[in-house]
Formats: structure tokens, C-alpha cells, sequence
């Protein structure tokens, strides 16, 4: 097996980005490797399907603000639970695109040669109008690639 140094998780808050960060804590504690934990929040723009057509609108600043915390928290339990299990671990809340932080931008930047996402996220509206974040993961990456899938 492939001895990773720097393994890249992605997490938004879904019940499979839970099992995306206990798989990417098993692999880094069986591989020795560091663990970056990743959440990436959309800027603050959001589908609006309302009309019938996909268009932007842009989320107030308190809501984006309560947002950003709860995200926030979220990251901190899971920086605890790699940290119980005694991987060495970092973290970030990043703001963009996930499907680009993710898939190039993040790994690059934070030299993970390993990138672990669940399958499906918490946009589901996004997914249907663009793809999925895993998908595109998949097909953009230089590094290697783990899809996590619920049972």
C-alpha cells in the first residue's frame, strides 16, 4: 500500500462526510500521515430554483455569518475525534468553490497526496444543477482519490 504523507478530507456537515473523516483517520493512523481537514463554504451565493430556472442570489451576512459558525463547530469535532485517535491533524474553512478547492487548489497548495470525500454532500440542489462534487473530485485530481459510500 501507498505510504500517503498528507491526507486531504473533505467535510461539509453530511452524514457521509462523517464517514469520509473516519475513513481518511484510518488510513493516516495505518500510514503515519498528517490529516487536513477541509470544509469549504460556498461564498455566500446559493441556487435559487424558485423560478423555475437556476439563478444566484446571495444569502444575507447574518445568515452567512450563523452559517460559517455551525461549520466552524462542525470542523472542531472532527479536528477532536482525529486527535482521540492520535493523528496528527489540521484544519480550515475555506470559502469558494468545493469542487475546486477540493479537487486542485487545496492539494496543491497543501501538498496532500491524498483526497478523501464522501459521495454525496448536503447540497443536493447544487449537485442536480452542476454535478457532483465527487464526480468532478475524481476527474480533476492529480492525487489519488477515495469516494466514501454509506452502506
Amino acid at each position: 500500500m501507498k505510504r500517503y504523507q498528507k491526507i486531504l478530507v473533505g467535510v461539509d456537515g453530511s452524514s457521509q462526510a462523517k464517514l469520509a473523516l473516519s475513513r481518511a483517520i484510518d488510513i493516516a493512523a495505518g500510514c503515519d500521515a498528517a490529516l487536513l481537514i477541509a470544509a469549504v463554504q460556498n461564498d455566500g451565493k446559493f441556487a435559487n430554483l424558485a423560478t423555475g430556472r437556476a439563478s444566484l442570489y446571495r444569502l444575507s451576512p447574518q445568515m452567512v455569518n450563523e452559517s460559517q459558525q455551525q461549520l466552524q463547530l462542525f470542523v472542531n469535532r472532527c479536528v477532536q475525534q482525529a486527535q482521540e485517535a492520535g493523528v496528527r491533524v489540521s484544519s480550515l474553512v475555506y470559502y469558494g468553490s468545493a469542487k475546486e478547492e477540493l479537487a486542485v487548489n487545496l492539494p496543491r497548495r497543501e501538498h496532500a497526496d491524498l483526497i478523501v470525500v464522501g459521495a454525496t454532500g448536503l447540497n443536493r440542489v447544487e449537485r442536480m444543477i452542476i454535478g457532483s462534487t465527487a464526480a468532478y473530485i475524481v476527474a480533476n485530481a492529480d492525487e489519488d482519490v477515495v469516494i466514501v459510500k454509506a452502506n
